[in-house]
């Protein structure tokens, strides 16, 4: 995997893994494929256990694929988001939009 690589993999049903480093490289491909992923069930669990590193991208991506589950009604459980991408939410004012 290069340094840029991120992986969005099924872990089970309506649960995700993300994985890899969210970057301004990495986001379009991983906003792209959540249109495929959010609207399989009422409920969708992304663990974010394996994001080695992230900028504002990642935030970008985390709060569009928010809005797409909640126009899809579905509901978008994040698990494990790494403190970096929490400290960019929070200076941005956006650490709620993170959460349930």
């Amino acid at each position: 995997m290069t340094d840029s690589a991120a992986t969005l993999k099924p872990t089970g049903a309506g649960d995700y893994q993300l994985s890899g480093c969210l970057d301004f490289i990495s986001v379009p491909r991983l906003l792209r494929q959540g249109h495929d992923w959010l609207g399989n069930g009422s409920r969708v669990q992304l663990d974010l256990s394996g994001v080695t590193r992230c900028n504002s991208a990642a935030l970008g991506l985390l709060l569009e694929w928010r809005r797409q589950a909640a126009a899809r009604k579905t509901g978008l459980l994040l698990r494990n988001i790494p403190p970096p991408l929490l400290e960019i939410a929070r200076v941005s004012e956006l650490e709620s939009f993170l959460g349930d």
